[in-house]
């Protein structure tokens, strides 16, 4: 039997530099549909929402169409 969006924990892709150091993550939530990129602190850098294709920034301000959370990240 298959568990139901809201009870699916977010999907967690660690993000690392060619060094292997920890640059940030990013955490799919299956009931928001968004994907959220954080730092290597945890703090938010930006948003992507697979429905309406838009990343935003941490503040809310769109960057651009399109998945561009590995740009949001620091190098």
């Amino acid at each position: 039997m298959d568990t139901p969006a809201h009870q699916q924990p977010a999907a967690v892709q660690i993000i690392r530099d060619r060094r292997g150091m920890i640059v940030g993550r990013f955490e799919t939530q299956h009931l928001t549909k968004k994907t959220v990129a954080r730092d290597a602190r945890g703090l938010l850098v930006g948003q992507y929402d697979h429905r309406t294709d838009v990343t935003r920034d941490a503040r809310g301000v769109i960057v651009g169409t399109g998945n561009l959370l590995p740009a949001l990240l620091p190098r």
